[in-house]
């Protein structure tokens, strides 16, 4: 059977493993596999961030030239000339594994979050209040995008998080299943044994202002004595604008015990995990976290925001049993402070962690997916 499997790009980030790890599963059941992607995949790239891939038959590109501005319209452009490669392709079948941003009509979607529903936030509608054109620009694109979400109201739906199924529940007024999204937990769990660690704390993702970086250097500045890094990957002028202001903050704040590291290769960063013992996820309301699931699997403590995927699906809004939460920087610097200087209770979630954490593996994620697949044919 020959699958088309969509995916807007192939940067890092969770949606683009999902893609990788769907495509993997399918060719390990020997379908033929055309991935569908906004831009071309830039494999090397890919490769040296997450190591070796298992690559699709095939690589449609949907948008041969690169438009500059009006991001927010490629994905519509996108849906718009799909039914077209379907049937130029003949493709049996439609996965779309990023379809809360490419609203296309597939027979399986995969939604991490109903990003229509962002529409609602203040500091959205804000950006874009502040002159006419882009009024008009996010207005019309409203109106657009509400026009191709009725894609959702057909095919298998699947989501990333009992988190989000209650979005799209809210939004959608459908149904879904929810399959975790693939982590590499066997690969992280070579740091697990580390006997390198000290009293520092990771923090891990991609620069950009939603992940809220500033709660991570405002922890630190409460815990002077303790080392903080953040590891981030870059994609685009955002995330280059972000990160500069964040050095700005650091040097205004004097704060010396805090890295900002660009994003490192594989064996790099299981070294730093290495010699930590913490994990701060400052990013609120999540829609669900792989890389706080990579670092409880390479063995250190979670410490996450109370709420969102981190706390309801991960830590099962248990505090002190998969890790904890907190509500403000001061919550989390009393937890760390706590964590650090009474390792008895670190050591006892670590070592829960070490087989609760199999849960998410990607071999659970491909299996539970290809159920799915095998009832849909």
């Amino acid at each position: 059977m020959k699958i088309g499997v969509i995916s807007g790009s192939l940067e890092a980030g969770g949606a683009q493993r999902v893609c990788l790890k769907i495509i993997e599963a399918l060719k390990e059941a020997n379908h033929e596999v055309a991935l569908i992607t906004l831009t071309k995949t830039d494999w090397l790239t890919v490769e040296k961030m997450l190591g070796k891939v298992i690559k699709p038959d095939q690589e449609i590109v949907l948008l041969k030239r690169n438009f500059s501005g009006f991001n927010a319209y490629k994905p519509l452009l996108a849906a718009a000339l799909t039914p077209r490669i379907r049937r130029k392709y003949k493709l049996d079948l439609l996965i779309n594994s990023q379809a809360d941003t490419l609203p296309i009509k597939s027979d399986i979607l995969y939604v991490h979050y109903p990003t229509f529903s962002e529409f609602e936030r203040v500091d959205i509608n804000f950006k874009y209040s502040r002159s006419v054109f882009w009024r008009v620009y996010i207005s019309l694109f409203k109106v657009v995008h509400r026009f191709f979400a009725s894609y959702l109201k057909t095919g298998v739906l699947v989501t990333n998080s009992n988190y989000s199924k209650k979005a799209l529940k809210k939004y959608v007024d459908r149904n879904c299943l929810v399959i975790y999204p693939p982590v590499e937990v066997k690969e992280f769990a070579t740091a697990f044994l580390s006997d390198k660690r000290q009293d520092k704390v990771v923090s891990c993702g991609r620069y950009s202002p939603e992940k809220n970086y500033e709660n991570v250097l405002e922890v630190a500045k409460r815990l002077k004595k303790v080392d903080f890094a953040v590891v981030g990957s870059f994609s685009g002028e955002k995330s280059t604008n972000y990160y500069q202001k964040l050095c700005l903050t650091l040097s205004e704040e004097k704060l010396t015990n805090v890295e900002l590291l660009k994003a490192l290769e594989f064996n790099n960063l299981l070294a730093l995990y290495g010699k930590s013992k913490i994990y701060l996820h400052s990013m609120k309301d999540e829609h669900f976290g792989i890389v706080v699931l990579e670092a409880m699997a390479a063995g250190l403590v979670p410490v996450v925001y109370q709420g969102g995927g981190p706390w309801e699906d991960i830590l099962k809004a248990k505090q002190g049993y998969y890790g904890f939460s907190y509500r403000t920087a001061q919550e989390a610097g009393n937890i760390i402070k706590m964590l650090l200087a009474d390792e008895n209770v670190g050591k006892e979630i670590v070592e829960r962690n070490r087989g609760y954490t199999l849960e998410f593996s990607d071999e659970v994620f491909k299996e539970r997916f290809m159920k799915l697949l095998n009832k849909a044919l």
